[in-house]
């Protein structure tokens, strides 16, 4: 009996659980970015849009000089050969607003960390999910965002 006691314990001990509070974070390539903006409006119909060309950084900025008021518009980023730019829309829960804290890619899956923040820029009431625009270093091929 007590023969089975160790092996059990002994199993149980190297097991490892497969209950996780969160998702796991993946071993892949950290990726260096700068968080550029938030936009209280929205700039894409996706999830996600990247910006690999000046043409497309036009167009987006042509959106945001629609909606900004007054007479000095911010500058249109010139996009480089070793730069993504990348705009986001993560799901709000209590707060306005959230910040970037890492992207990974693991297997051409972006994973992008956000922690959630009151934002006093944004009205404190406001739901609305913000577009974040972000400048990532390199050009990162991906074909799928996990934003946790």
């Amino acid at each position: 009996m007590r023969l089975y006691l160790y092996l059990f314990l002994f199993l149980f001990l190297n097991c490892q659980s497969r209950i996780a509070g969160s998702n796991p974070v993946p071993k892949g390539k950290q990726i260096p970015f700068e968080d550029k903006n938030h936009h209280p409006f929205s700039l894409t119909s996706k999830d996600f849009f990247m910006i690999d060309s000046n043409e497309k950084m036009k167009e987006v900025f042509r959106t945001i000089h629609q909606h900004t008021q007054g007479k000095r518009f911010s500058p249109i980023p010139l996009v480089r050969e070793n730069e993504t730019y990348l705009i986001i829309k993560p799901v709000l829960k209590n707060t306005n607003d959230v910040s970037v804290e890492s992207i990974i890619l693991d297997k051409d899956i972006l994973y992008i960390k956000v922690k959630a923040f009151e934002n006093p820029d944004f009205r404190p009431e406001s739901r609305f999910s913000p577009n974040i625009l972000l400048k990532l270093t390199g050009r990162i091929i991906f074909k799928k965002i996990a934003i946790n």
